[in-house]
């Protein structure tokens, strides 16, 4: 949806590689203090970092607007808002980095004004702004706040203004200080306006950077054109030879939306004889015949697959199956008809024993060792490269985050996106979030990634989410105190699995008891239903039930869920379920509730301008990194929606 003096090294590196890019020769006076002119990208000069926050369904949006400019060349910052009567948002501004070390503070106490330029696209456009200081940096109630509209006697306009606010009119103040400034929209309605210049002065006159050529626009981003792959999964339609016309629209589509390399998932024929499992491409034929003509398209195609079960030891002969089928495949076609590479798709944190942060830590070191063997059997092959898909958040900056994906793999330890890059040439992160600026946008969760690459040589391409899946009801049948929680899926056999016959498992902890359970189907028949509860029956005998009232009090169990998930923004409803075991004849007493994709996450349904946008200045920002590879978007046929408008 974040000061000790020395700024995370991330940051610094992002700073130098962009510094050419926010040069101007105006520079701000000395006798003002400019804390954010959006030259910088995401931080300002000291590493603060600004974010929106939001509860729907009312939202907020920031963009860094090359085009809208109140200096040309230049960025000003873009925010656009929906405020309803129910929800809330705003958008915060950190003076210096909130979550790195001891908080710093800023001493303003030789200002007197808080300045800064304003433009609305209509006009009209009003919000309280609060400063905040040591002492009401984490409480709402303490920050002292004005309405703009009192310091702007026409209103915003649509023309270039400059508000001037005396910091006196912020009683209780400190301005030795001062932590954040921040902007809340509290009535209903839409709002659009740009931002820039954002100072504290000493005088009333501006002594702030004066505009040339205030309403000129900015220069485009030439680097919107960078490389982009795509995910194509619905791989059986594509090769169809008796529907042609779907080949056909996929390659016109790349070709109009400047996609350079696909992920073509394969289909396997899977056996096991005597444990040994067996793989071999479906279709090859298919295969070949689109993949002559996608390289005749200037197509690179690596063959895609995984599970999240081939993460772990036991599985490890499944993923090298399928490496050995895709090279069996290739060495069995002709050169213009071969794949380039092979793309893993692994996901091992779906696995239900990784909701276990000890083995969770085995799991990712098992992973690595898959990695490490499936790569270095593809290198066996001239000209074919093995890379991944990993999330972001495996690169962590810093904290508590960063010591639970800290992997000792090879001698060393460190994160595991950091181990992956040692092995791989090129990583793909899925970075999935719908806003390029922002502390916690693409570049942001990006950059660590990005900097850590760049140090060895390697790349990153950076994947951004167009699907939205549907929203899923989860049953939860056994609740137990983590630690019992933990005995029981050891001695399970569950803690290497995804799936409970037909089912998804779920796990979810509320810091008091860890809840297990299983996704329901989406059309629920009567045949479809007795298969679903005979399977939460067995998940409840196999790992224990919340019914068990002899050890663990139903209610106080059911309540500490209730009170977490209404807390949780990626869950919906709470629900109790009651259903008897057929064997024993005890009634299991569990609870459900809707599982939500967030919305912040995927590019579904924001149309194609906010994509472009948002992904030309992912871009625009993150080219100043020598390691990155550009764009690759997940995947073809929401991608294809999404630009039609569906």
């Amino acid at each position: 949806m974040r000061p000790e003096k020395r700024l995370n090294p991330s940051w610094l590196v992002l700073l130098a590689l962009m510094a050419p890019m926010w040069a101007r020769a105006v520079e701000p006076s000395p006798s003002s203090l400019l804390v954010w002119h959006f030259e910088q990208g995401i931080v300002n000069d000291w590493g603060g970092h600004y974010n929106v926050y939001q509860r729907e369904p009312s939202w907020v949006r920031t963009y860094l607007d090359p085009i809208v400019t109140r200096l040309s060349p230049g960025h000003s910052l873009r925010v656009t808002a929906h405020r309803e009567a129910k929800g809330f948002c705003g958008l915060w501004m950190d003076f210096y980095p909130g979550a790195e070390g001891p908080r710093q503070y800023l001493d303003v106490s030789p200002y007197r004004y808080l300045s800064f330029w304003i433009k609305g696209q209509k006009g009209g456009e009003d919000f309280e702004l609060e400063l905040r200081d040591e002492s009401s940096a984490g409480d709402d109630a303490m920050a002292p706040q004005r309405l703009l509209r009192a310091y702007l006697p026409k209103g915003v306009t649509t023309e270039w203004q400059e508000v001037v606010i005396p910091l006196a009119d912020f009683r209780g103040l400190n301005p030795r200080r001062l932590a954040r400034l921040t902007l809340n929209f509290t009535r209903p309605g839409d709002y659009r306006f740009y931002l820039d210049d954002i100072a504290f002065q000493p005088l009333l006159a501006s002594t702030v950077r004066a505009a040339a050529g205030a309403n000129s626009p900015g220069p485009v981003n030439a680097a919107g054109s960078a490389h982009r792959a795509m995910w194509v999964w619905n791989t059986m339609t594509l090769l169809d030879a008796e529907r042609p016309d779907e080949a056909n629209r996929f390659f016109t589509f790349c070709s109009e939306n400047r996609i350079r390399e696909i992920y073509l998932a394969l289909e396997f024929n899977r056996e096991v004889t005597e444990g040994t499992p067996h793989y071999e491409v479906l279709s090859p034929e298919g295969y070949r015949e689109f993949l002559a003509r996608a390289h005749q398209a200037g197509l690179r195609v690596e063959g895609l697959a995984g599970s999240p079960e081939w993460a772990v030891r036991e599985n490890h002969a499944h993923a090298l199956a399928a490496v050995d089928a895709t090279l069996a495949f290739n060495r069995a076609s002709p050169a213009d008809a071969r794949l380039d590479g092979v793309h893993f798709d692994v996901e091992p944190y779906l696995l239900l024993g990784y909701s276990d942060p000890q083995y969770g830590t085995q799991i990712l070191e098992e992973f690595l060792e898959m990695v490490s063997q499936c790569a270095t059997r593809v290198r066996t092959e001239p000209d074919m490269r093995f890379s991944c898909d990993i999330p972001a958040w495996f690169y962590p900056g810093s904290g508590l985050e960063r010591e639970r994906l800290m992997v000792r793999f090879q001698g060393q330890e460190k994160p595991v996106g950091e181990h992956l890059t040692d092995l791989l040439e090129t990583v793909t992160i899925m970075d999935y979030t719908n806003q390029a600026d922002g502390a916690g946008g693409i570049i942001a969760r990006g950059l660590p990634a990005l900097s850590y690459a760049a140090g060895q040589g390697k790349k990153i391409v950076v994947g951004l989410e167009t699907f939205s899946e549907e929203d899923n009801t989860v049953w939860f049948i056994s609740s137990l105190p983590a630690e019992q929680a933990r005995q029981r899926l050891a001695t399970s056999g569950l803690r290497n699995r995804f799936f409970f016959d037909a089912f998804r498992m779920s796990a979810f902890s509320d810091e008091v008891n860890i809840h297990l359970g299983l996704s329901a189907p989406r059309e629920m028949t009567a045949e479809k239903r007795a298969a679903f509860e005979s399977a939460l029956v067995r998940l409840a005998r196999q790992l224990g039930a919340a019914s068990d009232s002899e050890r663990y009090p139903v209610r106080d169990t059911l309540d500490t869920a209730q009170a977490a998930l209404s807390q949780n923004p990626d869950w919906r409803g709470f629900e109790t379920f009651e259903i008897t075991d057929p064997e024993t004849r005890r009634t299991l007493t569990g609870f459900r509730s809707v599982q939500r994709m967030s919305p912040r996450i995927t590019f579904h349904g924001l149309g194609r301008e906010v994509f472009e946008e948002e992904s030309r200045s992912a871009v625009e920002w993150l080219s100043a990194q020598p390691s990155f590879a550009g764009l690759a978007i997940h995947f073809y046929d929401s991608f294809r929606g999404l630009l039609e408008g569906k």
